[in-house]
């Protein structure tokens, strides 16, 4: 009945076999179907000596029946039904189409589709990285209400054309004409359908917004709170017209008080019907644009508070991530992607590298212990995390610091529940954790040497005496290199031998903030 060759492909299959072998009943076979899709070594018990002995009955042997059994369990273990079958295929083949050859828009359209899932959206993001699709930040003149697609200019798009789908390697090298993933305004927490409508609304009838002052001007402060500016500001909404201004967010974001008494003058201004007398002049309306001396002077944010607070109005890392400002191959800990986990076995020992997220403590009732359960996100992904009583009492004070960390543990992966199919489904690991230690610790013990990548353009002669006295003050064993980029696309290497440092979170922080995020890696 089963060649050697064969594959039982549909879940129906198993159910006519059990009805023609072993004299079953339709129901009965609906049930020998759902005990295989659970794995359940008790309710597999019963059904195979209920099977053994129904094919007894029509004159097949115990062994031909035990082994043509053991055939149907091992397929029908990750078998579908005809119907489901042919509708997954269906699907499969459209959106393997969709992803091949329209990679950009096919993970734009994931994003919108998944804009309330975090997790989901986080893996796309990831798995556009991988693919080489960028996802830009939203941003106050571009970005529509869902996730769009950043077309290049016509020009760039004949350069491509030009230049072919070359490779090197087998791999796709990088191209700077790729569409690119702009994100949705929609997907902002704390901005609300009214705001949306408001902003959309006057920049389609007054053109782009200037920054921050001319935003909130032009857009009625009855729709548009504080919360709302704060929300556009920390996911970097504002980042491009502030750069104009040589702004960094964290001025914006203190700014924000003064942007909302302008912005309430201006809205009785306009109930009264009045407007200013440089308003009634067009061609000396370019005076009254605000300027980077409108906003206060303050320490700009440091990448990690800056992701901070970009998360905090996203829900997830846009721009970048935590584990980015150390500029190293994680690899070299040997810690497993996130992404991958779910294709390990269980009770794999892994190590993965990420940061904490909602860290909570259980307590049982009745004096019965405790249980500790938080979010370990990286650069792929997230997992969740169950750390025991004994690792709470050992542990806390590393899991409660919100430094990025590296766990080593176990995986542990949910049993199909009563009632629920077999085919609902690939089911999401979580880590036992055994030890975590702070990742700055265990790349302190690896690093043994800190490279430092300037440019002549971009960096000043004022922020390089700075810069000497940070690392002096950084006093440790590690030598620094730093590579200055000079005008033509040459480059200057110049070792500091008598400058050694410490490869501390204080000193990446310190250097974040005088020279800008991403000019550090850790060797």
């Amino acid at each position: 009945l089963v060649p050697t060759y064969g594959v039982i492909v549909y879940q129906e299959q198993v159910m006519q076999i059990a009805q023609l072998l072993a004299g079953y009943t339709l129901g009965g076979a609906d049930l020998l179907r759902r005990a295989m899709g659970k794995k359940k070594p008790e309710e597999m018990a019963k059904q195979k000596a209920t099977f053994v002995e129904g094919a007894r009955g029509q004159g097949v042997s115990d062994e031909d029946s035990e082994r043509i059994f053991g055939l149907l369990e091992y397929f029908a273990g990750y078998g579908f039904n005809k119907s489901h079958s042919a509708a997954y295929a269906r699907i499969t083949y459209q959106t393997a189409y969709l992803k091949a050859h329209f990679p950009v828009e096919f993970l734009c359209a994931l994003m919108t589709a998944d804009r309330d899932k975090i997790e989901k959206v986080v893996r796309t993001i990831a798995e556009g990285r991988a693919w080489g699709v960028e996802t830009l930040p939203p941003e106050v003149n571009q970005s529509k209400i869902d996730f769009t697609v950043v077309y290049a200019e016509p020009d760039a798009a004949l350069a491509r054309k030009k230049a072919g789908g070359r490779r090197r390697g087998g791999q796709r090298t990088v191209d700077p004409y790729r569409p690119k993933i702009r994100f949705g305004l929609g997907a902002i927490r704390g901005v609300g359908e009214s705001a949306l409508e408001a902003m959309l609304e006057v920049r389609a009838e007054g053109g782009p917004f200037k920054d921050l002052f001319d935003f909130a001007q032009r857009v009625d402060a009855r729709r548009v709170n504080r919360g709302v500016l704060e929300a556009l500001v920390a996911s970097g909404a504002f980042d491009a017209t502030l750069a104009e201004r040589g702004v960094s967010r964290a001025q914006a974001f203190a700014g924000i008080e003064r942007a909302l008494e302008r912005a309430r003058s201006a809205s009785k201004d306009r109930e009264r019907g009045q407007t200013s007398l440089f308003g009634l002049f067009a061609q000396v309306d370019e005076k009254n644009d605000t300027s980077g001396d409108d906003y206060a002077e303050c320490e700009p944010w440091d990448l990690r508070e800056t992701l901070a607070r970009e998360k905090e109005a996203l829900g997830f890392y846009v721009s970048g991530h935590p584990l980015e400002r150390y500029g190293i191959e994680l690899s070299r800990f040997e810690a497993t992607p996130t992404s991958l986990l779910s294709g390990l076995e269980p009770w794999a020992r892994v190590r993965v590298v990420g940061v904490i997220e909602g860290y909570r403590v259980r307590i049982f009732k009745g004096g019965g212990g405790k249980v500790a359960f938080f979010t370990l996100e990286d650069t792929s992904g997230r997992i969740e995390v169950k750390v025991r009583e004994k690792q709470i009492d050992t542990y806390e004070q590393v899991l409660t610091s919100k430094e990025p960390v590296l766990v080593a543990g176990k995986l542990s992966f949910p049993q199909v529940e009563e009632g629920e199919e077999a085919d609902a489904g690939p089911r999401e690991p979580t880590l036992l954790l055994d030890e975590v230690v702070p990742l700055v610790d265990a790349i302190r013990a690896e690093t043994r040497g800190v490279h430092l990548k300037l440019s002549s353009q971009r960096h000043r002669a004022e922020q390089m005496r700075e810069l000497r006295t940070v690392l002096e003050e950084s006093s440790g064993s590690c030598p620094v290199q730093l590579t200055v980029e000079l005008e033509g696309g040459a480059e200057a290497v110049l070792a500091l031998r008598e400058l050694r440092v410490e490869p501390s979170d204080a000193l990446l922080s310190r250097l974040e903030k005088l020279l800008g995020p991403r000019v550090v890696e850790l060797r």
